[in-house]
């Protein structure tokens, strides 16, 4: 991805809202990277997709990859697409977009994109 812009984000166990601004003029595909301090069982991820990304059984410093350009999903390299509940990849729509965590635990969270320009 050319021109990436990386976001770097904490959230604690009552969950968070944070917002990322996408200089583009269209939608951006990301790539969201997860690292947990503790075990979950489920996190959803709101503001990236039309509908909630659902994401289960995640472990202690496992990395957890939802990578749109790739089209993957992984744990430590590994495919984890069984566990994850979405009908589509993380995008960032153009201008503001209000991103919310729920149902998380301590974990670092980036968020890459390259904006895209119509």
């Amino acid at each position: 991805m050319d021109n990436i812009q990386y976001y770097p984000i904490e959230f604690d166990t009552t969950g968070s809202v944070f917002n990322i601004f996408n200089n583009g003029t269209a939608p951006a595909p990301c790539v969201v990277t997860i690292i947990p301090k503790v075990d979950f069982l489920k996190l959803v991820i709101k503001g990236l997709t039309e509908t909630p990304i659902t994401f289960t059984g995640l472990k202690t410093a496992e990395t957890l990859v939802i990578d749109a350009e790739e089209r993957s999903v992984t744990i430590d390299g590994k495919d984890a697409f069984d566990k994850y509940d979405a009908w589509e990849f993380p995008k960032l729509q153009p201008g503001e977009n209000q991103i919310t965590i729920e149902n998380g635990t301590m974990a670092a969270i980036s968020i890459e994109y390259s904006a895209n320009y119509i």
